[in-house]
């Protein structure tokens, strides 16, 4: 099977061997369970700021109509119907199916003759040498007419680089797409649902609903970070630092390589010099493994732990989600190891804990403040302010 590097992207660094470093000073190897033995290599190293009863204001992003409609209105465009013109003009931006046979001094060349199969291209962006499209677009269906170009200096068959080449060209169809009216009978036909209001209600319900999950996700992600910046690490993992660089580093050069790229190249074509690319890369992997190392601390500290059970239920969905068979397949792919689907648990119940247990402010309602009432209170007590001092 093929590696899929391509579609996993490395998220966790590999964790050290043979407990150096930090790990040794905390007992590494002294846990059979991957993460109590994280837990026990990091907590003794973090001083935790305030992560229980945090007060926050609610996101509360909320779905339009015309959000609704949209998704709704997919239904007709995903159910169009290719539809073959014969008549009208072709204009810049029509799909059109054309036949052709080009010629250089009336000899015709190998490769520039269709044979009757036809061809499709876009008018404006088919990639045709020269002005090609441009001498398409206002002829009709069933149109055959010449179409004069030049192939540049630098074409890629040197036969006819830099020679006038002459395509008698037959404008055989425009190609376009009619779209079905939303009615109850598409929607009885195409959706589990009997009419278009039930259907709009089910997608605004499901629209809520994930818009609500993601405005949680947002607001758990502020939580953690107001964590990192109240915590501090006394002493970082040195080896485990040095790797996750290496590591991320190896990816950049990567991508540099299947871009046929040096790494200064890529780097220079993302706006960076070699200096503020290790710089950056040095603080976004102290920035991660700091993370890791307070979610450890809180688990520790409130006896959060994960099971085999648990670990094994991370790789599964991995391996769905990723299309792998083999957990060794998954694991040369990303780089993980054991503790590192400990890890993913081990997070994602630190993070519910502290957002279980944080403080959501209210409004005078008594229901959670939204973004919007609480810039209007800010606005009215800036006012407020405002005219006491005119007084």
């Amino acid at each position: 099977m093929q590696k899929k590097n391509h579609v996993i992207q490395k998220k966790l660094p590999l964790v050290l061997v043979g407990c150096m470093g930090l790990a040794l000073l905390a007992g590494c190897g002294k846990k059979s369970n991957p993460a109590e033995a994280l837990k026990d290599r990091y907590y003794k190293y973090v001083d935790l700021g305030s992560y229980k009863e945090i007060q926050y204001t609610p996101t509360e992003t909320g779905v339009t109509a015309e959000q609704v409609d949209s998704e709704v209105n997919k239904l007709s465009t995903q159910n169009g119907t290719r539809v073959e013109k014969k008549t009208g003009l072709a204009i810049k931006g029509d799909k059109v199916n054309i036949d052709y046979v080009g010629s250089v001094d009336g000899v015709e060349f190998e490769g520039g003759n269709t044979k009757g199969a036809g061809t499709e291209i876009t008018l404006g962006s088919s990639g045709y040498v020269d002005n090609f499209d441009d001498q398409i677009a206002g002829h009709s269906p069933g149109e055959t007419f010449d179409v004069n170009v030049t192939f540049p200096e630098n074409y890629k068959t040197a036969e006819l680089a830099g020679k006038a080449a002459v395509f008698k060209t037959t404008l055989n169809f425009i190609v376009t797409t009619e779209y079905p009216e939303l009615t109850d009978e598409l929607v009885a036909e195409k959706t589990e649902y009997k009419t278009v209001e039930e259907y709009r209600a089910a997608k605004q319900a499901e629209m809520v609903k994930t818009q609500a999950e993601k405005d949680m996700e947002t607001d758990k992600e502020a939580m953690m970070t107001q964590i990192m910046e109240t915590s501090a690490v006394k002493q970082y993992p040195q080896a485990e630092l040095e790797e996750r660089i290496k590591e991320m580093t190896d990816q950049m050069q990567a991508q540099a390589s299947y871009y046929q790229m040096t790494l200064d190249q890529l780097l220079m074509a993302f706006g960076y010099d070699a200096d503020t690319f290790q710089k950056d890369i040095r603080e976004n992997a102290e920035k991660y493994i700091q993370r890791k190392m307070i979610v450890a601390a809180i688990a520790e500290k409130e006896d959060i732990n994960v099971s085999k059970d648990e670990a094994d239920g991370r790789v599964k969905e991995l391996l769905s989600a990723t299309g792998y068979t083999d957990v060794s397949q998954l694991n040369e792919a990303a780089g993980y190891k054991e503790e590192d689907y400990y890890y993913m648990v081990l997070e994602e119940k630190v993070i519910d804990f502290i957002y279980d247990n944080a403080i959501p402010k209210t409004s005078d309602s008594g229901q959670p403040a939204t973004e919007v009432e609480t810039q209007a209170a800010s606005e009215d007590a800036g006012t407020e302010a405002g005219s006491t001092a005119a007084e």
